[in-house]
């Protein structure tokens, strides 16, 4: 009698907001896992890591979403993240000129790979698809991972959902979806008006009304998991959060597990 061999989609969640930095890990039994930003210090990122019992040495690659420093602070350094542990870095043409003026031979050449909108890099037994987004960064990118088991999506800093987006996303089993802010915590949140302006614009944040009505067109019965990210700390809280985004889905006829990633520290999700 053969024993058959369950494969599972895990991912955690090192940190998640604009105060803290964000960092993602994604990777099925048996694989070498995938980062998705590495916005922590280097040291923070190394114990965020170590944590979940990986080592940096373990990261079969990077793809970073765009340039802000909470998604890329441990890759601005004099000795990137990446190039201290010979980690290929996935970005945008945009991310990569940016990357490249400011911080110029920082990072071994062969490391550095552009990804562009809606292309396909086979890595490590993963699908990764690419897909720009509406922000206020140079060329920002989500991304869509398709493993043996099950798919992935992350969808953080955008002002808006586009068909594109949509089309690439909706059905899948697991995504990690902005909820940035409560629009009446932001208006009356004592902020800059520009800053408010920004944050609430075409390329700026989902609000978890924004996050919701989106929600509501790519959640399926086939989705198994919405995890909640990028949550203001000043302008949001969990707890309304999962509220907006689960009375919406159920007046759908969809529930899914809704879970909020925090603003700091690690949290696993998926299987």
């Amino acid at each position: 009698m053969f024993l058959e061999l369950v494969i599972v989609m895990r991912i955690f969640s090192l940190s998640s907001s604009s105060s803290y930095g964000n960092a993602y890990v994604v990777w099925e039994d048996s694989k070498r896992p995938l980062l998705i930003d590495c916005g922590l210090s280097l040291r923070q990122l190394v114990n965020a890591l170590t944590e979940i019992g990986l080592s940096p040495e373990d990261i079969a690659a990077i793809f970073v979403t765009h340039e802000h420093s909470d998604h890329v602070r441990a890759m601005c350094l004099k000795t990137p993240f990446a190039q201290k542990f010979n980690i290929p870095v996935f970005a945008s043409f945009g991310f990569w000129k940016w990357f490249q003026a400011r911080h110029p031979g920082c990072l071994d050449p062969c490391l550095v790979h552009c990804i562009e909108d809606q292309q396909r890099v086979e890595i490590s037994g993963y699908t990764v698809h690419g897909f720009l987004k509406p922000h206020d960064a140079n060329e920002p990118m989500g991304y869509r991972i398709d493993g043996v088991s099950s798919s992935v999506g992350f969808a953080m800093d955008l002002g808006y959902v586009p068909p594109s987006v949509k089309n690439l996303l909706r059905g899948i089993e697991y995504l990690v979806f902005e909820a940035n802010h409560d629009v009446e915590m932001e208006i009356n949140s004592g902020r800059p008006r520009f800053l408010i302006q920004r944050v609430m614009g075409k390329f700026g944040h989902l609000s978890n009304d924004d996050a919701a009505d989106a929600l509501s067109r790519l959640v399926t019965p086939y989705t198994k998991q919405v995890i909640l990210s990028h949550l203001s700390i000043d302008c949001n809280c969990p707890e309304i959060a999962e509220r907006v985004v689960g009375d919406k889905l159920k007046a759908c006829g969809y529930k899914p597990d809704i879970k909020v990633a925090p603003a700091r520290g690690v949290s696993g999700f998926g299987a």
